[in-house]
């Protein structure tokens, strides 16, 4: 009898070992994940994010075209060089360390417009559900009053009845007015309307989010174009289990009436661009 409980004791331990082991690979194994999740692990183990990105995000329908800024992060739903690069920019940053860089500045003085494509990275211990989850219109619309720019800004969430697809989570109305002093007596003044709409990128996948903001009023004096993109994703060490941080990759791209200041433009577009990044990063990080 003695032997016979020595042998069901041990053979009902290694069910209840294999019956962990099981449990803690659905949640937590990296190669569990990359097999539900359908993407190979980076050279690290883990989960290649930006990989998986890309291979989904073209196949959202979105409510407005901003192929031209998501081209400088997925080639055919492959991801580039550059979307690499900014994430492990933002994974090796110090905290609250953000680089913007200015990947276009044009000025015409035919017609005097300035156009304008910013970009940065940063990197915030919350997971990408977390951050889908936060009022992200309302860090982007906060005043701003620097040494020649004031910025005033609103932001309206709309009704979850005016969404468009299952993946599409929330959309807001957006409302900026600036005032550049451009002299020591000439003021610049501009408004511009803004929807920004945020979409998972996978179903299933609460890893990844996709945040678009573009220009509503199409026929505005000063802006021909005023778009942001925000890419969001987790760092690769979790998939749905509550694990890893989130990379935010952010574009921004105007085109706007310099009302012949283009110098005076480019500085206050950065300060503009600078205190979006900011107050992004505050928001999330708390």
């Amino acid at each position: 009898m003695s032997i016979f409980l020595t042998l069901l004791a041990t053979a009902c331990n290694q069910a209840a070992t294999n019956s962990e082991e099981t449990s803690r690979g659905s949640t937590g194994q990296p190669e569990q994940q990359a097999e539900v999740a359908g993407v190979e692990l980076d050279e690290d183990g883990n989960l290649n994010y930006v990989e998986l990105y890309c291979k989904h995000v073209d196949k959202l329908r979105l409510r407005a075209d901003v192929n031209t800024e998501l081209s400088y992060m997925c080639d055919n739903g492959t991801p580039t060089a550059m979307m690499s690069e900014y994430r492990q920019a933002a994974l090796d940053a110090n905290p609250g360390e953000i680089n913007l860089e200015t990947l276009v500045v044009e000025h015409s003085e035919a017609d005097d417009t300035s156009e304008f494509l910013i970009a940065w990275a940063f990197y915030v211990p919350i997971r990408p559900f977390e951050v889908k989850e936060r009022p992200i219109y309302d860090f982007v619309a906060q005043n701003y009053e620097g040494q020649s720019v004031t910025l005033e800004s609103t932001a309206s969430r709309k009704a979850d009845s005016g969404l468009d697809y299952g993946l599409h989570l929330w959309s807001t109305d957006m409302n900026y007015k600036v005032t550049i002093q451009a002299t020591e007596t000439n003021f610049l003044s501009s408004e511009r309307n803004t929807e920004y709409n945020l979409y998972q990128v996978q179903s299933g996948n609460e890893e990844m989010g996709f945040g678009v903001e573009t220009l509503v009023d199409t026929n505005n004096p000063d802006f021909l174009e005023s778009t942001m993109i925000n890419l969001s994703f987790n760092d690769g060490s979790g998939f749905n289990n509550g694990a890893g941080g989130t990379v935010v990759i952010t574009m921004l791209h105007f085109i706007l009436n310099n009302q012949g200041f283009p110098e005076t433009a480019t500085q206050s577009i950065n300060e503009i661009a600078q205190h979006t990044a900011d107050a992004m990063y505050s928001g999330l990080s708390k």
